[in-house]
């Protein structure tokens, strides 16, 4: 979920001549050379579903205190028409799919809690409660969820009150919250799996090492310690390399960490960014700019720009087929505009 945050405003001149300035072999693409699909308001995070070669789409209709039911759309991948709408008792922002399992975790950002959804039945299974309201040190809003299937746990982060926040590590087997950890203050995941290792980043600019196994604290670096306003959003995951990409929505350029030093190996120049996705088939890294409209190509050998593709909204969450020939992206209006967000499907053989 992106509109917790407050995202500073940057001078638009600046950001599009520090965008381009290294970037003159990279060809420009808009939305109209791809497919889109209205959905409705608040539109997030997205799910690939390659058994129903479908994709959900998960959504919170209103902000209002009486209306707090949510709704998650399920679209045939290859058409984009919307196959069903499911109901939900909470609103859905986040989203993060077990297919071997049948199960979709859908955060429920408003109640700090998880809902699971059974993709057969698309029937809501349990709603597992983490935020504790009575407590003020362990009360906060659901931010993002990230599967670990090797170790069955799934890892949500809780943006609290005054820049605290909450790391929850929900048994997925049991089905029941097994740990909630305080001052790492998380936003965003990547999962390590073959390493045995979860990268969380935050809103202070740090990089930290989770044991896989057991969720300890291994490391805990300041990135960029020269940039105060440094607030990590995302991060994508290049392990052959032994390399990440953080998004970072206060400042431009997308980051390039080392992972087993948290050292800082290049900025791609870029504006401030929400979502990042790598794509190991393709050796590309993809990135929203949600305040400049626009989602980013990278080149992940060179770490370079490659496309630019103009959105005529604001692009947010990413989602990639299993072929990995296709990514998907929420596109949000403008909260002033009346209009329905939409899914934009991408063929990626087109660049």
């Amino acid at each position: 979920m992106t509109s917790t945050f407050k995202i500073k405003t940057l001078c638009a001149l600046a950001i599009s001549l520090t965008f381009h300035a290294g970037s003159a072999l990279a060809k420009d693409f808009t939305e109209k050379d791809f497919q889109t699909q209205p959905l409705g308001h608040n539109v997030y995070e997205l799910a690939y579903d390659n058994g129903q070669k479908s994709l959900y789409a998960a959504s919170a209709p209103s902000f209002d205190k009486d209306k707090t039911a949510g709704l998650v759309f399920l679209l045939a991948a290859d058409s984009l028409k919307i196959n069903q709408k499911i109901d939900t008792q909470r609103r859905t922002f986040a989203v993060a799919l077990d297919e071997a399992n049948h199960i979709l975790y859908l955060g429920n950002a408003l109640e700090g809690s998880v809902t699971l959804l059974d993709t057969r039945t698309n029937k809501e299974i349990k709603t597992i409660q983490l935020s504790d309201d009575s407590d003020p040190n362990k009360k906060a809003h659901v931010r993002e969820v990230v599967l670990d299937k090797k170790h069955q746990r799934l890892y949500v982060s809780g943006i609290g009150s005054k820049d605290k926040g909450l790391l929850w590590v929900v048994d997925t087997q049991k089905q029941q919250l097994a740990e909630t950890i305080e001052k790492l203050e998380p936003v965003g995941f990547a999962v390590d799996t073959a390493g045995d290792k979860v990268y969380v980043v935050n809103g202070h600019g740090e990089l930290l090492t989770l044991d896989g196994k057991n969720a300890a604290l291994l490391a805990r670096v300041k990135v960029d310690p020269a940039e105060p306003e440094h607030y990590f959003l995302n991060i994508a995951l290049n392990t052959a390399k032994g390399v990440g990409y953080i998004a970072d929505t206060n400042t431009r350029d997308v980051l390039v960490v080392q992972l087993n030093t948290g050292k800082l190996l290049k900025r791609i120049p870029s504006p401030n960014s929400v979502a990042v996705l790598y794509n190991a088939a393709r050796e590309e890294v993809y990135v929203t700019h949600r305040n400049d409209r626009q989602i980013s190509v990278i080149d992940a050998n060179s770490n370079t720009l490659k496309h630019t593709l103009k959105t005529a909204a604001m692009p947010n969450s990413l989602a990639l087929s299993a072929d990995a020939r296709t990514l998907y992206a929420s596109v949000k209006q403008d909260e002033k505009d009346n209009k329905a967000d939409y899914v934009l499907k991408i063929d990626l053989t087109k660049f």
